[in-house]
Formats: structure tokens, C-alpha cells, sequence
């Protein structure tokens, strides 16, 4: 006896109901549930994670993404996300059929797996989020933006090989960088915590990290207080202060200076923008 054929449905967002005749179909949101489901589309897509984490489920396969993390969606590839960590902030970017294949698919590499993440380098994430956060992206003037973004993400794609030659990320130094996320680990003495959860001596953890992340286990550190201080500027009224000090950090002014370096605002100024654009 043959077991019962179990059904799928899929369903496809259409290049001819989201894009109103434009090459692009593009949003920025804080999101914390998936309102489109298991679907696919008729048109390319890529989606960036600018604050926070989440699943991506792509062709039956499960993957984290997490600030600076992209991933490519080509056509027929059904896909639904999971918002397991809370208000997610990311860059959607739908690109039609006929410019993608026009200006882009030469370049596309000939091997392609949907469900690969790839890694956005952060000085041209701090670029787009300086662009997102601005009064111009509000009102329109980024048709060069997208393309131009659209451009680097396809590249990434081409010579993903060739950059990340740091071999693939051992399973325990993925489970510490995970494991730091938790509010409590990345809090005070977050290095000695880091050190522990990897069982390794810190020379060693160092070592590590820069070979597979190019960065220190500080820096690491910094990324994850900066991305969870942002989420508590975009959701919540906390003043400044007090959001330095749940994010680790022993003084405002500390909080303040990392903050800039990694994101060319002050928190001031990158929360006054994000309303500004709602």
C-alpha cells in the first residue's frame, strides 16, 4: 500500500500585484511575524538583517540570520520566516524579472544554493544603514541605492568562495557566539563569559575568532551590545542611559562612543531618524 501523498501549498507573490511597474519592490520593518507564510516568488529578492535575528526557512532548509547576514531568493524558491528572537529590523528588496536578468544574471554565479547566508561587510552595512535612516530614503530618492546595493549583494554572491577563506566555522565556536547573545552573557565581565562558554583559553578564542570572524572576541562583544541596544532605541522609550546600561556598557559615554563607531550615529540621532522616517 502506497502512503498518502501529503500536499504543499505554496503560494506566489507576483511581480505584477507588489511592483506597480517599478524595477524595485522594497520595505523596511521591524517585523516579528511572518504575515506571508511558506510561499515563493516570480521575481528575484534579498533580504538583509540590520537589527536583531531570525529563521529563514529556504527549500526545506533551516537558517539563522543575524545583523549584517543576507540571503539571496531567486525565482520558484519557497521560503517562510520564523521571528523566534523578537522585533527583527531588515531590508527586503524585491528586483522584477526582467532588470535582474537584464543587468544582473551575468553576473550571478553558475553554482547557486538559495539557502546559503553570506556576510555583508560592515563598512557597507554601516553605508546602508546610513541611507535607511535618512529623511532622502523617505522620500523616494533611492532608486541609485538599490541598485547600487543590489550590485554588492550579486558580487557577494560571485566571489563568496574566494572571500571567505576562513573554512567553515567550528561547531563550538558558533554554539559561544550564539550563546552570547543571551542578555546575561554579553553583560558584565561579557569577555570572562565568552572565554568560559568556549572552553578554550582566551589566546586560543582570539585566535579563532579572527581567523573565521576577521574580528577579536571584543569586537564580537561590542556588535552584539550595539544590535541589541538599537533594537531598544527602535521598540522602546529608555533613554539613552539607562539602554548603556542594559546593553553592558559601565558608563553612557562608553556606550555612546562604540555606538558611533559602528554605526556613524549617536543613539540620539539614530532613534530621532527612525521616527522620522515612520
Amino acid at each position: 500500500m502506497q502512503p498518502p501523498v501529503i500536499s504543499m501549498e505554496i503560494n506566489t507573490a507576483r511581480e505584477s500585484q507588489l511592483f506597480d511597474g517599478q524595477h524595485f519592490h522594497m520595505f523596511i520593518h521591524n517585523k516579528v511575524e511572518s504575515v506571508s507564510g511558506l510561499h515563493q516568488h516570480d521575481y528575484y529578492e534579498f533580504t538583509v538583517v540590520l537589527t536583531g535575528r531570525y529563521y529563514q526557512e529556504i527549500n526545506g532548509k533551516r537558517v539563522l540570520l543575524e545583523r549584517g547576514s543576507f540571503v539571496f531568493i531567486p525565482l520558484g524558491s519557497y521560503h517562510q520566516s520564523f521571528y523566534d528572537f523578537g522585533a527583527t529590523r531588515i531590508l527586503n528588496v524585491g528586483i522584477s524579472k526582467a532588470f535582474f536578468e537584464q543587468h544582473y544574471l551575468p553576473l550571478f554565479p553558475a553554482c547557486f544554493i538559495a539557502s546559503q547566508v553570506y556576510q555583508i561587510k560592515n563598512e557597507f552595512l554601516t553605508y546602508i544603514e546610513s541611507v535607511t535612516a535618512s529623511l532622502n530614503f523617505r522620500q523616494g530618492e533611492f532608486s541609485e541605492f538599490l541598485e547600487m546595493v543590489t550590485f554588492y549583494i550579486v558580487n557577494r554572491l560571485r566571489h563568496h568562495k574566494e572571500s571567505e577563506s576562513g573554512g567553515d566555522i567550528p561547531v563550538w565556536l558558533k554554539n559561544t557566539v550564539e550563546q552570547m547573545h543571551g542578555k546575561s552573557m554579553f553583560g558584565d565581565k561579557a569577555l570572562v563569559n565568552m572565554v568560559e562558554l568556549s572552553g578554550k583559553s582566551q589566546e586560543y578564542l582570539t585566535r579563532a575568532t579572527q581567523r573565521h570572524y576577521s574580528k577579536t572576541p571584543m569586537q564580537i562583544i561590542n556588535e552584539i551590545r550595539i544590535d541589541f541596544a538599537k533594537k531598544q532605541l527602535e521598540i522602546t522609550n529608555y533613554s539613552v542611559t539607562d539602554i548603556a546600561f542594559e546593553s553592558g556598557y559601565s558608563s553612557a559615554s562608553m556606550f555612546i562612543k562604540n555606538f558611533k563607531k559602528l554605526t556613524s550615529f549617536t543613539p540620539q540621532h539614530y532613534r530621532k531618524q527612525l521616527y522620522s522616517i515612520k
